[in-house]
């Protein structure tokens, strides 16, 4: 497997896993990369969301900090839609990750 290919190839698999997680959400808060979401679910919702987060900001970004379209069109699963944010600081990338009938991951870098 080809080195940038193995962020996605895991991020596309904890996206997966994450979809099929019962996501303990009390507040129904749709940000679920967001602080006070972080406060009120559980551990194991945490955990994925992290390794998400973390995958992500490996696979989606180029050196400069600009967002690689095809790596996140290929780790897109099951409904999920990954999307770049266009409207965001003009010095930062901001990738969104929405998860049918859960909510959003957000993943940023500043660009250089």
């Amino acid at each position: 497997m080809h080195q940038s290919a193995r962020p996605t190839a895991e991020l596309r698999h904890t996206l997966r896993e994450l979809l099929a997680h019962k996501v303990s959400n009390p507040d129904d808060d749709p940000h679920l990369s967001g602080v006070l979401f972080f406060c009120a679910t559980d551990e194991r919702t945490r955990q994925l969301i992290e390794r998400i987060e973390l995958l992500a900001s490996e696979a989606f970004f180029d050196a400069s900090g600009r967002a690689i379209t095809h790596r996140m069109r290929a780790a897109a699963v099951d409904g999920v839609r990954i999307k770049q944010k266009h409207k965001a600081p003009a010095d930062e990338t901001v990738i969104r990750i929405a998860l049918p009938d859960k909510g959003y991951i957000t993943v940023s870098t500043a660009r250089l």
